[in-house]
């Protein structure tokens, strides 16, 4: 700290500053980890949508997993298809199915 040391809120300023850099530095980080972590979800998230498309293609879990692949842990897919359809009330009252 190359400032003039007879002047206390000279030496307090470059202090802080000092300080001020470290948080800075915390900060960039931090958003850097977020940006990093968000990338590694959506990749997460291609991977199972990937392995669910090879297990639908006619691949096994024990074929898949022979080749290194396995299923990521999480909530699995469910092979039946759901009820889609949905009911839309209109303002005179009568139920129509969409």
């Amino acid at each position: 700290m190359s400032t003039d040391t007879t002047d206390p809120l000279a030496v307090a300023e470059a202090m802080m500053k000092e300080r001020r850099d470290t948080v800075k530095s915390l900060a960039k980080l931090g958003d850097e980890k977020a940006t990093l972590q968000t990338k590694i979800s959506e990749i997460e998230q291609q991977e199972s949508d990937a392995y669910e498309l090879a297990l639908a293609s006619g691949w096994s879990q024990s074929e898949l997993k022979k080749m290194g692949f396995t299923r990521k842990s999480g909530p699995r897919k469910s092979k039946t298809k759901s009820d889609t359809s949905a009911s839309v009330t209109p303002i005179d009252g009568q139920e129509v199915s969409a």
